[in-house]
């Protein structure tokens, strides 16, 4: 966003789901507003419904990030079908993978052009690959200050990338595709089985909890620390991770805490609606660990034990 001039605005989250806060959409909104562009956090649906209404009363894009939640459904029908655009990670850690990268989609037919066209450098030609002159006046247009009829192959009507994917990951995706459904089932029932496991530690920890009116395809178990609580986070996903059991960071926590944003201090070049408690609180005290779908009874058996044992380390 701010590398392309535009400027975001940073909104608080809820921590039942740990997703956008809908109370707060109204004061981020402007006259400049053009786009809620917003993820499904762990692969838990954001309130879809409301944020699909403030849409559309305001003529907004929804531009929705699906790449922690393929397989999730809201209202019975799946996420990343809701967004004017929406997009999905392919990086090992996630649902599917094709060793990197992603996929945008959308069903708006000009979105699309513009689309293939910013990940194909920019090019104006939009001919599928290996074909030739779709359009049937290839060498018969005019462009810019370019020679009439100069090949509409190699006409670019403004700056892109170079974003496509190899073959190679594309076939491996595909593979990936005829096993989602059971990677998805298995996420869901590691999900289910961490949460039945750890629910008496709810004085101590708010564990997650589907949005309601949604089947989430879980990327991960989140686990927030209460604020009377006599531990700390670091004392829990260090002696996690000293037991060969992976933690995570809610990703970068409140983003705008970085060093990356120290050089935006006193500038216009991005807002902020109110004081992101809830982001701060996240970022203080909340860690999660995977549901990857190889994970067996044993190994989440052994995750279960091993936090309930430093929790009555902790004498919490």
């Amino acid at each position: 966003i701010l590398q392309y001039g535009a400027i975001p605005v940073f909104v608080d989250i809820n921590l039942d789901n740990t997703n956008i806060e809908i109370a707060d959409l109204e004061d981020a909104l402007s006259q400049k507003t053009k786009a809620i562009m917003i993820a499904h956090s762990l692969g838990n649906p954001f309130n879809i419904k409301e944020v699909k209404s403030f849409c559309t009363a305001h003529n907004l894009w929804l531009i929705e990030d699906n790449c922690d939640a393929l397989g999730s459904k809201y209202d019975n029908k799946y996420t990343g079908t809701f967004g004017d655009i929406s997009t999905s990670s392919f990086y090992p850690a996630h649902h599917i993978t094709t060793g990197e990268g992603g996929a945008v989609y959308t069903n708006n037919q000009l979105l699309k052009k513009i689309l293939l066209s910013l990940r194909d450098w920019g090019r104006d030609c939009w001919c599928k690959g290996g074909m030739d002159n779709t359009c049937g006046s290839r060498f018969t247009q005019q462009f810019g200050k370019l020679p009439y009829g100069y090949d509409h192959k190699y006409v670019y009507s403004h700056f892109g990338y170079n974003l496509k994917m190899t073959d190679l990951q594309a076939s491996i995706g595909v593979a990936q595709m005829d096993k989602l459904p059971d990677f998805i089932q298995a996420r869901k029932n590691n999900f289910l089985y961490l949460q039945k496991g750890l629910e008496d530690l709810e004085n101590i920890f708010i564990l997650p909890s589907a949005t309601v009116n949604s089947e989430p395809s879980w990327f991960g178990f989140l686990i927030i620390i209460k604020d009377d609580s006599k531990i700390n986070r670091n004392q829990i996903t260090e002696k996690l991770e000293n037991s060969n059991i992976q933690t995570r960071t809610l990703f970068g926590g409140n983003i705008i805490k970085h060093p990356a944003f120290d050089t935006l201090v006193n500038t216009v070049d991005y807002r902020v609606i109110g004081d992101l408690e809830n982001t701060n609180k996240i970022m203080h005290d909340g860690f999660w660990i995977g549901v990857y779908p190889g994970l067996t009874k044993e190994m989440l058996d052994f995750i279960i034990h091993k936090i309930h044992a430093i929790v009555k380390d902790a004498k919490c």
